[in-house]
């Protein structure tokens, strides 16, 4: 099967999820011998030497823009098609390739599927006039979790009979391995229980909750220090708040750090917290899991479906700091309560979340949602 794939990024070094998971998939997808034609903005970085894959530059030195896909992509589809008579196109996003998509099967005529995948929605008044209109007209949709698929028909009020849930892969590396001691000296660890918070510093992390709940737990654990791994918009506000709150002494911001010692830093903590309002899946949660950490995270989004509730960590109420407070005394406080959740979650991610399920069930439906449009098109 060969399947055109217009791209805004893969780049080995990414700290979105939803990038990280186009490249995994992708780089999956290809090993099992999937022929894939990205396309992609002529800056944009990639992995290097991956089987199966072809890159095609886009005539655009910047990351695409979602309101300019659709007269920059359709063209360069075309051009792909022209010569590599692909057999599926794929959207890896419902707002920045699905209309790109569907105005390039309609205006050049491709007789191919087209397959879009989706991982949360974000409030947004265009949501019923974008992505709405992507999910009726394309002919298979695939989305993360259970919760994807609900809010999909809850926001917008659409057929969800189409959207198949297949969940996220998490790589091998992810692994328990000892505490790294130039970590714990970089960060001034050594001694101290660490709770982790990896991701994005965004609103819907909900990072300033966290902090009121640190300064809680803190008043007991003085022993205790949270360290926050990741950048964005948001950290030079929640500095602020740590030292206003009398934090400075317990919470470590380690900025963004490369992917390459994400392994680590997993490794160097007792336990995972996400406050988070909105997960299409958790990534970081589930790479926490893989690496043998017990986890509190909110009972929002899809991150109940990922975590089992005190067998896992536990999953508390969003919004309530003392529910958040009390469960991560209770981990901090007994380390064979934390060794037992942690080889819990680490069989979980073995059994249901390796990047080769994923695959593999993806491969199905497409080989499905492809045989499905060749018989309607024969009786038509």
């Amino acid at each position: 099967m060969r399947v055109c794939s217009p791209h805004c990024g893969i780049d080995p070094e990414t700290t979105s999820g939803g990038e990280t998971y186009e490249r995994e998939l992708l780089r999956h997808l290809a090993a099992g011998g999937m022929s894939i034609d990205i396309l992609l903005a002529r800056h944009k970085r990639y992995p290097e030497g991956v089987p199966n894959w072809t890159i095609h530059r886009l005539p655009i030195g910047r990351g695409m823009r979602w309101p300019l896909a659709p007269f920059v992509l359709p063209r360069a589809i075309k051009r792909v098609h022209d010569t590599r008579r692909f057999d599926v196109l794929r959207a890896h996003s419902l707002r920045y390739v699905g209309p790109a998509a569907l105005i390039a099967r309609r205006r050049y005529g491709f007789d191919v599927p087209i397959i879009a995948h989706h991982h949360h929605l974000d409030p947004d008044l265009l949501n019923p006039l974008i992505e709405r209109r992507v999910i009726e007209r394309v002919d298979r949709v695939i989305t993360v979790s259970e919760f994807s698929r609900r809010q999909i028909a809850d926001a917008l009020g659409v057929r969800t009979d189409h959207v198949e849930v297949v969940p996220n892969g998490v790589d091998t590396r992810f692994a328990p391995q000892p505490k790294a001691g130039s970590l714990l000296a970089r960060h001034g660890l050594r001694g101290r229980s660490v709770v982790l918070f990896l991701g994005g510093l965004k609103s819907r992390k909900n990072l300033p909750f966290l902090l009121e709940v640190w300064r809680d737990v803190v008043s007991r654990r003085p022993d205790a220090t949270l360290l926050i791994v990741g950048s964005g918009r948001l950290e030079r506000s929640l500095r602020r708040r740590a030292a206003a709150l009398g934090l400075r002494d317990f919470v470590e911001f380690a900025g963004r750090v490369p992917e390459s010692e994400k392994v680590a830093y997993y490794n160097v903590a007792d336990v995972m917290v996400s406050p988070s309002s909105l997960e299409g899946f958790g990534f970081s949660v589930a790479e926490a899991m893989s690496c043998g950490l017990p986890v509190v995270v909110s009972d929002q989004g899809a991150l109940p479906e990922l975590v089992v509730h005190e067998r896992g960590g536990f999953v508390a109420q969003a919004g309530q700091v003392g529910d958040f407070v009390r469960r991560l005394l209770v981990l901090l406080a007994d380390p064979d309560l934390r060794r037992r959740c942690g080889d819990f979650n680490r069989q979980l991610v073995s059994h249901h979340y390796r990047w080769e399920r994923c695959a593999r069930r993806v491969l199905e439906v497409y080989d499905d949602t492809l045989l499905q449009y060749k018989r309607g098109a024969a009786r038509r």
